[in-house]
């Protein structure tokens, strides 16, 4: 995949910070990658460099929100 990028988004009335780590070979070793501060009713776009070659990632909110991860791939 020449494109690698992911779009954060949540419902919450406040900022959200979601924080993605990543598994680098899928042996379950989580390791932090970025956190992202997403303001109420807005997206934050991120374009992954060209070497990410992370397998496997997760996304965890610092707060209790409704919040969606949208990874694509091209």
């Amino acid at each position: 995949y020449d494109r690698k990028r992911l779009t954060l988004a949540h419902t919450a009335p406040a900022p959200v910070t979601l924080r993605v780590e990543v598994d680098l070979a899928g042996t379950g070793l989580w390791v932090p990658y970025r956190e992202f501060t997403v303001a109420p009713g807005q997206r934050t776009e991120h374009t992954f460099p060209a070497a990410f070659t992370a397998c496997w990632a997760r996304v965890t909110a610092d707060r209790d929100a409704t919040a969606t991860a949208i990874f694509d791939y091209d």
